[in-house]
């Protein structure tokens, strides 16, 4: 895709390993291997990276517990998160986390911690789209409801 695109790709440094091959993917088995074409990081992000773009700032922050170097985009002016694989959308509501999808439960529940002390508004999932839920429904998966 990289080549064909010559798009510059942005990872977590915990992340980079996974994506340029030199480490076998978190959640790839003998069961279901899970095989990607290895891309170089051209940037290596560690958290709280602010960029300009057309929609205003984006944070980064990092949302370990998917996969070691997840991270997710935080755009304070139109109060929106993206979280990619960090939550679910489900029935038109923020939904939570997938258990099947996240090996570390614990550190992913944390990470959602993080993100409630953001002014949160609408949110953006990478499974399910986007629903208008934010901090305080963060606040919840959080706190385990």
């Amino acid at each position: 895709m990289v080549d064909r695109t010559g798009a510059a790709v942005f990872a977590h440094e915990a992340e980079a390993p996974y994506l340029e091959g030199d480490e076998e993917l978190v959640k790839s088995s003998e069961e279901r291997p899970t095989v990607i074409e290895p891309a170089t990081v051209d940037v290596r992000l560690t958290g709280g990276e602010t960029f300009a773009t057309a929609a205003g700032p984006t944070e980064v922050v990092p949302t370990p517990g998917h996969s070691p170097g997840h991270v997710s985009a935080y755009f304070p002016d139109a109060e929106l998160l993206v979280s990619a694989d960090a939550l679910t959308v489900a029935d038109g509501e923020l939904a939570g986390l997938s258990p099947e999808m996240t090996p570390d439960l614990d550190t992913a529940l944390e990470s959602v911690a993080v993100l409630a002390d953001r002014d949160v508004a609408e949110t953006v999932c990478f499974h399910g789209g986007h629903v208008e839920a934010g901090t305080e429904r963060l606040e919840e998966i959080a706190g385990g409801e």
